[in-house]
């Protein structure tokens, strides 16, 4: 990109930071905050572990996810299915005080009782004791079947959570059980990534709310306010997919927190970042966002990461930081997975004991973002709001984009808050700089006229529509003076001494500002902004028929078409059949893994008897995969 195409773009930013705010900005007077990840932070000595909570409590990380299993010589609490060992349960709540302590009750945990890596021996997680005991037939875990067990597995899984949670007390805050300590714990997964790289679940589905169901009424945990989460149900998250937010999470009263696990890698081609996946999932009103509303249901990332590419490591702390600003942006909670106090590699582990030249820069910077951003849903009752809220009103730049990067702003996948806030060729929607649709009206080389106008961040000239750009100023001969001939209004190029008589200069910042914004130039919904709509040729803001709103017929969407949930969906978006099980796909649709008996007509069934399955490993996802 030219210099000048760059001070151009950032010039219009900025005039525009003190009073215009995007449309689908989060105005909410409710916050949003980020934490992280520390698998085995119970298994550090003390004074290496209250070194390491310091440091996570100076970064401005107001929530750490804790694991409880095995980690090297450290055991699982139950080593045979049904014992349990005390003295590990008491360094954990060593642990939980140590945190409450240091932090001063400002960071809290989520604890994922176990592990469902321990299940099959994946993500370096040692086979368990539940592990040894179903052989390899892990879905058995899940199943209502007996099978050849006394009891079912899924009644040991109980009896471990009302040992943790009921049974075993707190030496640390008064001989209190786990589930009665809000000050400290804000909330438990069901379990880590249940059914991982398994989408749709072919086995035990109803046991997600059974357990979700025993932890908040049994145990108690919603009497105490501290949140039952889903755990990043079928794990990684595809960008268009719904792995960890299946219809049996959204129908279960028990669940509180609807845990999503998202892995995704910068573009190697340049064509979207780290976190551009995260700002098309979470657009507000879509789909995911309406629905948990409606549900009454809180969105966390609980799992993001770096994911290392042949860019290399350089790249390192522009993944992280986009997929914090991003996740920011549109006000949902995040979870950085993991960070350490060794070594990194190539892998995602930041390192929390590095100087702010590595990884924990970054990390560090977005988590102080997160802090004051604003969020549409209300974690108050989980966990106590910041001193005050961000009142930004514009994307901010990424300050770790690397020197040698091919794009420093505006390209595609970035983040941008106004219609010059992309390089020219592209648009800036859904807050995201893409590249025009080929049947988009306006964009760079279109033809127009009056009647044929051009995109907001375009000027028709000479017949085509063109970039804009900012004024050349005037130089002072002498460097030591700021005007020219002491004349503060002399600075600007008259249009006949500039080089650039072809361009034409781009208009005021309050061209852009609504409501005398004209908007682009449309001739569908899927032209526009998802909150807007195609009004006689003209994107114009919706208030009727808008994305998330509820429907019964297409007809009455005016963004877009109504979803199988009776919900206006954006027009960009796959239209995806929803059911239980297994995808629903009418009456003849083709059997898959969970379908019915031969025969049966209707949607995929879900499956409660045993299965043995072969699971792929778990691996990131590209950015703007589908």
């Amino acid at each position: 990109m030219r210099f000048l195409d760059v001070f151009a773009s950032l010039l219009g930013v900025a005039s525009l930071t003190g009073y215009v705010a995007a449309d689908l900005r989060i105005t909410a007077d409710h916050f949003s905050f980020g934490g992280v990840n520390y698998p085995g932070l119970q298994t550090l000595n003390p004074k290496e572990r209250d070194t390491v909570i310091r440091a996570i409590v100076k970064s401005g990380a107001r929530v750490i996810r804790l694991f409880i299993r095995q980690y090297g010589d450290y055991p699982d609490p139950e080593p045979e299915v049904g014992s349990f060992d005390r003295s590990i349960l008491d360094m954990f709540d060593d642990t939980l005080a140590a945190i409450h302590h240091i932090s001063k009750g400002k960071v809290k945990v989520i604890i994922a009782p176990h592990d469902a890596h321990a299940l099959r021996e994946t993500n370096d997680v040692p086979c368990d004791a539940y592990c040894k005991r179903l052989e390899g037939a892990f879905l058995d875990f899940y199943s209502n079947e007996q099978g050849e067990y006394p009891v079912a597995v899924r009644e040991h899984y109980k009896t471990r959570l009302q040992v943790l949670f009921k049974e075993y007390t707190s030496r640390n805050f008064g001989d209190r059980p786990w589930s009665e300590l809000n000050e400290v714990i804000l909330g438990v997964d069901v379990q880590n990534e249940p059914w991982s790289s398994i989408s749709p679940i072919p086995s035990g589905e109803p046991w997600l709310c059974e357990i979700a169901t025993h932890l908040k009424d049994t145990l108690g945990l919603g009497k105490s306010n501290i949140a039952v989460i889903s755990g990043g149900i079928s794990g990684a998250q595809s960008p268009d997919g719904d792995e960890n937010f299946p219809d049996s999470a959204f129908n279960c009263d028990a669940i509180d927190v609807i845990g999503i696990h998202g892995y995704y890698a910068m573009d190697e081609n340049g064509e979207a970042t780290a976190g551009t996946n995260w700002a098309k999932m979470f657009i507000p009103g879509n789909t995911l966002t309406a629905r948990a509303e409606e549900k009454k249901k809180l969105l966390l990332v609980e799992e993001m990461a770096y994911i290392h590419t042949e860019l290399g490591l350089t790249y390192k702390q522009q993944a992280i930081w986009d997929q914090g600003n991003a996740l920011n942006y549109r006000g949902i909670p995040w979870i950085y997975s993991k960070i350490n106090n060794g070594g990194e590699g190539t892998t995602s582990t930041v390192s929390i004991l590095r100087d702010d030249t590595a990884a924990i820069g970054a990390l560090k910077d977005v988590l102080k973002r997160a802090y004051g951003s604003r969020s549409k849903f209300n974690w108050s009752k989980f966990l106590s709001p910041p001193p005050a809220l961000s009142n930004s009103t514009y994307v901010a730049l990424n300050p770790y984009i690397p020197e040698q990067s091919d794009c420093t702003f505006g390209c595609p996948g970035y983040l941008c808050d106004a219609p010059d806030g992309c390089k020219p060729d592209l648009i800036c929607k859904n807050s995201i700089c893409a590249k025009p649709d080929e049947k988009q009206p306006g964009k760079m080389g279109d033809d127009c006229n009056s009647k044929q106008p051009c995109l907001e961040h375009l000027k028709c000239e000479d017949g085509l529509c063109q970039e804009c750009i900012v004024r050349p100023s005037i130089q002072p001969k002498d460097p030591r003076k700021t005007t020219v001939d002491g004349d503060p209004n002399a600075q600007c190029q008259p249009d006949s001494t500039s080089t650039f008589t072809m361009r034409p200069f781009c208009l005021k910042p309050s061209a852009f500002t609504s409501p005398s914004r004209l908007g682009n130039p449309c001739q569908n919904a899927a032209h526009c902004d998802a909150n807007e709509f195609c009004d006689w040729g003209f994107c114009k803001v919706c208030t009727e028929g808008c994305l998330g709103m509820k429907c019964k017929g297409n007809n009455k969407c005016k963004t877009g078409f109504c979803n199988s949930y009776g919900r206006c969906d954006y027009p960009g978006q796959k239209k995806r059949a929803h059911g239980p099980g297994a995808r629903a796909r009418g009456r003849s649709g083709p059997r898959g893994p969970g379908a019915g008996p031969k025969g049966q007509s209707g949607p995929n069934k879900v499956r409660s008897e045993a299965m043995r399955i072969n699971t792929p490993n778990e691996t990131p996802v590209a950015t703007g995969a589908a």
